[in-house]
């Protein structure tokens, strides 16, 4: 009763403030007369059309966050894959995933998200592909190729999107063939041998059925230059590679190479209640390792091996560091064969080991959609999909010839989902939507992990098994003219098992301990032990931290309810407001990195409850829009890793990810879209995003005054564009974008090392189409000002003394053309 209470009184708070908000920002009658185009009446050819509710709706008439682009704006804004997504959407950080994690999306909405693709761990942004929901980061780098639209769904979406969108979603859908037969093709070359070529065709196979083809080949050269150190520095302590490509380059990091192809048929007979669309795709990403370079190294019992004097060698020092604005980096994805410990012990790695410095990715997919009308307002969708997803990485997390932490990941995914939506209407009063979804996904990440400092030299080869049911419903209530109320509900049962296979490199099994002993013990070499004071010390035999893990397996089961209740109403055709609450809420699961049995334990889900007023206005004649936002978010058991394990019996290192900490964290965002005279355009948006902990566990390293990763405080974007008429009716558009984001922290515990810096970055374009739009010819610039940035920082002070950083793409130039048939 008391949670009823307290929610119905923020219910009623948040009305409230809609309903001020609205007398403040209400429009003069004028101005409302002079929107009547942009009525509820119908959409014109200025709206975008959205379905985060189940249904059509104008985006200007959804009580929703969203930033909804269409194809044409992708393409002027040259954004290819959804690591671009970010850029101009508020509060949304999106970019490649650091190496550590193989080739996976970061990706955080409202400062909520993941970016560790461990398939113990769930998304909290949510990635759809034609409402297919894709259950993992790994692989989610998609191409916008052939694109209709794109919706960014901010906020908790566990009504409608459900699973895993606690943050918001992110959702993709492809242009679906039609009677209209045609296509284009388009060809780009830029710097770093950058090659873009992209294609479509549209066609009809026979009355009332059609086909889609479209695909894309992009490759590049790596902007991230590996070099010998050996050879760039004789004398110092480092042998020299055999063989370079000359100027002691051995390699690159940074470069792309990516084939995908799509294929659609759509059954659609005109005046039929049935259509169905099938789609099969299939792409292969060959990419280099993402650009990371070392920015602070301390860490003198990590040394080259010297056998005379197993005390000496090159230890890992700033030496290292190519210079802090250089894209150049001394990792060579090797353990440079036998290591010196902090302990003054040899690691008895007697055969150099190298890893690929490759970030790769194979999937392929189909998907099945029926769209049945039952007739009397009623109608039905069935989604089917299967989707799979491989893929290798290296890692050399150091950036440097002395083996840190050297990590070479073989990951697969496969998945299977079914939803289906009954969707109806009660007269005016009614919309609704009821349906059910299944999901059930078999992962797999085989790795071996080379750790020197901690004598870890092991294989892991864990399956995971994911199954996961829900029901949901939602409803619109018109109880009178431009009035709405708003009401959703989600129960979903997730099941996740997790198997641990922890063998070494030999294929045995792990030696038993760690275990305590007298001081002055014998032990052999590739043991450690370390004094415990009081004439004792904690002995480590080599991967003697894994015993006991090898076949052990874990289960979590848990059941959870989602809400949403919301009100909105239109003061004129030119305005409407809105306020809802809404929760949602990321998976729970098993620890993925025990050290000891005692730490294979589950955690539960991650939890948020949203309260959220906005407005969303056409002015001027529809020639100004702005949508506005401001939300609290009540953010509840987080999901964070505890360094320090009170929970384990066995004394030992701790990386155990448990529910340690709440938040508050507030918000608002303004969007904007001017076209003040015909051919003249301006957009853009801010974003601002306060995180305070109101709890968090000692046991976390983190204090309250710090701030949860991705966090940054700001960000906002502008575009402008004008599309001049030449003689003959030919167009010339130059058109300039800004992207701006204020620092965050990468890491949980906020330290210097792990701050992202601020940063500012303009793109510019130039396109030239021709009387009859069929040709186009463009030239673009990105990262105008060659700003040197990153977009995440790894650091690892305590365990390593090292800190690397995933480094931004410098200046790029482009020219395009595009032939449309």
């Amino acid at each position: 009763m008391g949670l009823f209470i307290s929610a119905t009184r923020h219910v009623s708070m948040i009305a409230l403030g809609a309903a001020l908000a609205a007398g403040a920002l209400s429009v003069p009658a004028a101005v409302a007369q002079s929107a009547q185009a942009g009525s509820q009446d119908g959409p014109d050819s200025r709206d975008i059309i959205v379905t985060a509710q189940f249904r059509s709706q104008r985006l200007q008439d959804t009580p929703l966050s969203i930033t909804a682009v269409n194809a044409e704006m992708l393409e002027a804004r040259e954004q290819k894959s959804v690591a671009d997504l970010g850029q101009f959407s508020p509060n949304v950080n999106i970019s490649q995933g650091s190496s550590l994690y193989g080739n996976a999306l970061s990706a955080f909405i409202r400062g909520v998200g993941q970016n560790n693709a461990n398939f113990a761990l769930e998304p909290g942004v949510g990635v759809y592909i034609d409402d297919v929901y894709y259950g993992t980061t790994f692989g989610a780098v998609f191409d916008l190729t052939d694109l209709d639209r794109i919706e960014v769904l901010r906020g908790p979406q566990g009504t409608l999107a459900g699973k895993n969108s606690i943050g918001g979603s992110l959702k993709l859908f492809s242009k679906l063939p039609n009677a209209t037969d045609g296509g284009f093709l388009q060809a780009s070359y830029g710097r770093f041998n950058r090659f873009d070529i992209r294609g479509s065709a549209n066609f009809t196979v026979a009355e009332g059925l059609y086909a889609r083809i479209s695909g894309v080949a992009k490759g590049s050269d790596g902007y991230m230059k590996r070099l010998d150190y050996g050879c760039a520095n004789p004398g110092e302590g480092v042998a020299a590679e055999s063989s370079t490509l000359g100027n002691c380059k051995v390699g690159t990091e940074g470069g792309s190479d990516v084939l995908a192809l799509r294929a659609a048929l759509r059954y659609a007979p005109e005046g039929s209640p049935l259509e169905v669309n099938l789609v099969a795709d299939v792409a292969r990403d060959n990419s280099e390792q993402v650009a990371t370079k070392l920015m602070y190294a301390d860490n003198a019992g990590m040394r080259t091996y010297d056998p005379g004097n197993p005390a000496g060698g090159v230890p890992l020092d700033s030496r290292f560091i190519t210079g802090s604005k250089s894209y150049t980096t001394y990792a060579d994805y090797c353990n440079s064969g036998n290591i010196t410990t902090a302990f003054g012990f040899d690691y008895p790695q007697a055969k150099t080991v190298c890893a690929s410095p490759k970030s790769t990715s194979k999937s392929w997919g189909l998907a099945g959609t029926i769209d049945y009308d039952l007739g009397d307002s009623l109608s039905l969708k069935s989604i089917t999909a299967y989707r799979e997803a491989k893929g290798f990485s290296g890692v050399d997390a150091d950036g440097s010839p002395i083996n840190v932490l050297l990590e070479f990941l073989n990951l697969s995914h496969k998945q299977f989902t079914q939803e289906l939506r009954l969707s109806g209407k009660v007269g005016s009063l009614l919309d609704f939507t009821v349906g059910g979804f299944y999901y059930n996904a078999k992962d797999r990440q085989s790795l071996r992990i080379i750790i020197p400092n901690v004598m870890f030299d092991f294989l892991s080869d864990d399956p995971v098994k994911n199954v996961s049911k829900s029901a949901f419903v939602h409803a619109e209530l018109h109880p009178f003219e431009n009035f709405n109320i708003i009401g959703g509900l989600r129960y979903t049962h997730d099941r996740k098992t997790y198997t641990f296979a922890r063998r070494n490199p030999d294929g045995s099994l792990p030696t038993a301990g760690p275990f305590v002993a007298a001081s002055g013990g014998t032990y052999p070499s590739s043991w450690v032990a370390t004094s415990l004071g009081g004439g004792l010390d904690l002995v480590f035999p080599q991967n003697g931290l894994l015993a006991g893990l090898d076949g052990l397996s874990q289960t979590y089961s848990k059941g959870q309810v989602d809400w949403r209740i919301g009100v909105n109403y239109r003061w004129s055709p030119a305005f409407m407001t809105y306020a809802q609450v809404s929760t949602g809420f990321k998976g729970g699961g098993i620890n993925p990195t025990p050290y000891v049995a005692d730490q294979v334990r589950t955690f539960d889900p991650e939890e948020v409850t949203a309260y959220e007023v906005g407005f969303k206005a056409d002015l001027l004649d529809r020639k100004l829009r702005i949508n506005g936002a401001a939300f609290f978010n009540d953010y509840k058991n987080m999901q964070m890793t505890l360094y320090y394990c009170a929970v384990s019996a066995t004394p030992s290192p701790c990386a155990l990810v448990a529910n340690a900490g709440d938040a508050h964290v507030k918000g608002a965002e303004l969007e904007l879209f001017l076209e003040p005279v015909p051919g003249l355009t301006i957009d853009g948006n801010v974003g601002y995003l306060d995180f305070q902990y109101q709890s968090v566990s000692s046991e976390t390293g983190v204090s309250r005054d710090m701030k949860a990763p991705f966090n940054g405080k700001w960000q906002s974007s502008a575009g402008i564009q004008y599309q001049a008429e030449l003689a003959g009716g030919a167009t010339l558009t130059p058109r300039l974008d800004w992207d701006y984001r204020s620092s965050f922290f990468n890491n949980a515990i906020n330290r210097t090392e792990n701050r992202v810096p601020a940063r500012s970055l303009f793109n510019a374009r130039l396109t030239y189409m021709s009387a009859d739009t069929d040709w186009s010819i463009s030239a673009g610039v990105t990262n105008i000002f060659d700003k040197f940035y990153y977009n995440a920082i790894n650091e690892n002070m305590a365990s390593y003394g090292m800190s690397t950083g995933v480094v931004g793409r410098p200046r790029e130039w482009s020219l395009t053309v595009k032939r449309k048939f």
